[in-house]
C-alpha cells in the first residue's frame, strides 16, 4: 500500500559480514535481468575496479518484497537501450537486507526503494534515480551522467550562486530524483530556492527542464512554509505564490505538463493547501488543468502501468484536497478507477509486473475509501505471492480500518515471522508493535513481549542506520505517548524494552553514529 506506511512508499546499500571485511554484494537474485554485467564482488571491490577502468559505477539498491522495484527491473532492466548503456559502467546490485545496508545507506544518503544512484570512482553522485518516470528516460539519463561527471551538488550548488548552466547541467539537475533525498524539513525551503534559480538559468529552449526543477522547487517550498498556511486566512508567502503561478502556467500546457507528470505527481497537500489559499477564482482552474494532465498521464504509454494507476491516484488525491476535508469524491471518477484496476488486475499474471500493480491499486482504494475491495485484493495477492508477509501488511492495514481489529493484529504479527533478512524483519516488527500500541493498549505483557522480540533485531553489526533508526525513533514515540496516555501505567514496560536496547547498545563502538541513536531508545522514560 502507501509506500509511506510500510516504508516511500519514497534507496539505499549494504555491506559485508563484519566490520574487518568489505561489504559484499549479492549475486543478482532470479528476478533481475542477466543481461546486464552486475559486478560480482564487494562494493568496495567495485569502486577500486571503477576507478582502474576509469567507470563509473551504477549502483540499483532494492528489496526483493518491493513492488515498485520488480516494476523497473521488468520494465526497464529488461529493455535493451539500458542493457546496452549499462555496460558503458560498472553496474552492482544491493540488497536492502545484506548485512550492513544500513551503514552503507547512511554513507549515501539513501533510503527508499527503488534507487539508482550513478557514481564516480571516488564515490562523488552524478544523478540518482526512482521509479515512476517514462521508461526511455533512463538509458538517455545514463547517456547525460556519462557526458558530465561533475557531482549533482556540485551542479545544484553552482546554480545558486547564479553560474549558467549548460544544457546537460541542466538536464541533469531536472531528472535527478530530488524526492529520495533525505532531506530535514528545514532544509525544505533552501532546496526550494535552489531549484528555483536552477531553473532561472537553464538555456531558454529547454522548457521541460525548466518545468520540472519549477515543480520540485514548488513542492519543496509548499511543505516548507505548510505549518504557516495552517493559520484561520493564511496566504502563501510571495515566493511560495509564484511558484504556484508558475506551477499553473505548465499544467495549462498539456503537452508539456503530461511530460512532467511523474514531477507534478509529487506535489501534495501542501502545495494544493496553497492553491486553495489564493481562492477559487485561482484554485479551481489549476485544479481542472492538472486533473486533466493526470488523465492524459494515465493513458500515456511512455509510462509502465502501475506508474499510470499512480497518476489516477494523483488525480483522486488533488481532487479530495481540493474538495475540503468533507467532500466526497465525484462518483464517476472512482468508477474509472475502479475500471482500470480491475482491468489492470485481470490482464497481467505475471508476479513480478503484478505486484506493483497491486500496491498502486490499494492505494487508489484507500484514497477512495473503499476498504473491502482494497481488502480482498491484499488477501487475494497474499496467497499468491511468493513474498506474502508484505501483503498481509496491507492487508492489515486494511482491517484496522474496517475495524476488524482482532484480525489486523493476527496478521500484523504473522507479517513479522514470516518476514526475512535483517533490515525487513525489523521494519515489519515495528509495525506489528505499532499496531498492538493502537488495537491493544491494555495489553501490556504482549507489548513489552514484541518489542523486546522486535528489538532483537537491532542486535549485530551495523543495523541501526537510515531505515532502522527512522523506525526505532518512531517506535520510542510510540512507546512514550502510550505510556503517558494511560498516566505512566507502564512506566515499567519501557524501563525493560530501555534495558533490552542497552544490551544491543555496549556492542556498538561509542564513535559510531548508531550508538547515539541506540542509547537515546526510551531514555529517562
Amino acid at each position: 500500500m502507501d509506500a509511506r506506511w510500510i516504508g516511500l512508499g519514497l534507496a539505499l546499500l549494504l555491506a559485508g559480514c563484519n566490520k574487518s571485511q568489505p561489504p559484499r554484494a549479492q549475486h543478482a537474485p532470479r528476478a533481475l535481468p542477466r543481461d546486464i554485467a552486475w559486478f560480482d564482488g564487494s562494493l568496495q571491490g567495485a569502486f577500486i575496479v571503477a576507478k582502474r577502468e576509469n567507470r563509473p559505477v551504477l549502483l540499483y539498491w532494492g528489496a526483493e518484497w518491493c513492488p515498485f522495484c520488480h516494476t523497473l527491473k521488468s520494465k526497464v532492466f529488461s529493455r535493451p537501450d539500458f542493457i546496452a548503456k549499462s555496460h558503458l559502467f560498472l553496474p552492482v546490485y544491493l540488497d536492502g537486507d545484506d548485512d550492513g545496508a544500513q551503514k552503507w545507506g547512511e554513507q549515501f544518503g539513501i533510503q527508499g526503494y527503488p534507487t539508482i544512484i550513478v557514481l564516480d570512482p571516488d564515490r562523488h553522485e552524478i544523478i540518482r534515480l526512482g521509479a515512476g518516470r517514462d521508461v526511455a528516460q533512463y538509458a538517455a539519463i545514463l547517456d547525460m551522467a556519462l557526458e558530465d561527471v561533475q557531482p549533482v551538488d556540485a551542479v545544484l550548488q553552482a546554480a545558486a550562486q547564479g553560474k549558467a548552466l549548460g544544457a546537460n547541467e541542466c538536464r541533469r539537475l531536472a531528472y535527478n530524483s530530488w524526492e529520495l533525498d533525505t532531506l530535514d524539513q528545514k532544509e525544505y525551503a533552501q532546496r526550494a530556492d535552489q531549484l528555483q534559480a536552477a531553473a532561472a538559468l537553464c538555456p531558454p529552449d529547454l522548457a521541460l527542464e525548466r518545468a520540472r526543477l519549477t515543480i520540485y522547487a514548488a513542492y519543496y517550498q509548499a511543505n516548507a512554509d505548510s505549518g504557516a498556511l495552517d493559520a484561520p486566512k493564511a496566504v502563501p508567502s510571495v515566493r511560495l505564490a509564484g511558484l504556484t503561478d508558475q506551477v499553473a502556467a505548465i499544467v495549462a500546457q498539456r503537452s508539456l505538463a503530461v511530460s512532467s507528470a511523474n514531477a507534478l505527481q509529487m506535489l501534495d497537500d501542501s502545495f494544493f493547501k496553497a492553491a486553495n489559499a489564493r481562492g477559487a477564482k485561482f484554485a479551481l482552474p489549476l485544479r481542472d488543468d492538472y486533473v486533466g494532465t493526470m488523465d492524459a498521464a494515465a493513458n500515456d504509454p511512455r509510462y509502465v502501468e502501475a506508474d499510470q494507476l499512480g497518476f489516477i491516484d494523483a488525480k483522486l488525491r488533488a481532487l479530495k484536497a481540493f474538495g475540503g476535508p468533507k467532500s466526497k469524491l465525484p462518483a464517476d471518477a472512482v468508477a474509472a478507477a475502479n475500471t482500470r484496476i480491475d482491468a489492470a488486475l485481470d490482464s497481467e499474471q505475471n508476479p513480478y509486473v503484478r505486484s506493483g500493480l497491486v500496491n498502486a491499486s490499494l492505494n487508489i482504494l484507500e484514497d477512495t475509501g473503499d476498504y473491502p475491495k482494497a481488502y480482498q485484493i491484499a488477501k487475494a495477492e497474499t496467497a499468491r505471492s511468493a513474498m506474502p508477509y508484505y501483503f498481509e501488511a496491507d492487508q492489515a492495514e486494511v482491517a484496522e480500518k474496517m475495524g476488524q481489529k482482532d484480525e489486523a493484529v493476527s496478521l500484523l504479527d504473522q507479517a513479522y515471522r514470516e518476514s526475512q533478512g535483517t533490515a525487513t524483519r525489523f521494519q515489519w516488527g515495528q509495525l506489528y508493535v505499532s499496531g498492538l500500541l493502537r488495537m491493544t493498549p491494555n495489553d501490556s505483557s504482549r507489548i513489552q513481549q514484541a518489542g523486546s522480540d522486535v528489538l532483537a533485531e537491532l542486535d549485530g553489526p551495523d543495523r541501526i542506520y537510515r531505515r532502522a533508526r527512522v523506525r526505532l525513533e518512531r517506535l520510542d514515540r510510540e512507546l512514550r505517548e502510550w505510556n503517558d496516555a494511560s498516566n505512566g501505567r507502564h512506566v515499567d514496560v519501557l524501563q525493560v524494552l530501555h534495558t533490552r536496547m542497552q544490551e544491543i547498545c555496549v556492542k556498538i563502538p561509542d564513535a559510531e553514529p548508531a550508538r547515539a541513536s541506540c542509547d537515546a531508545f526510551l531514555k529517562s522514560a
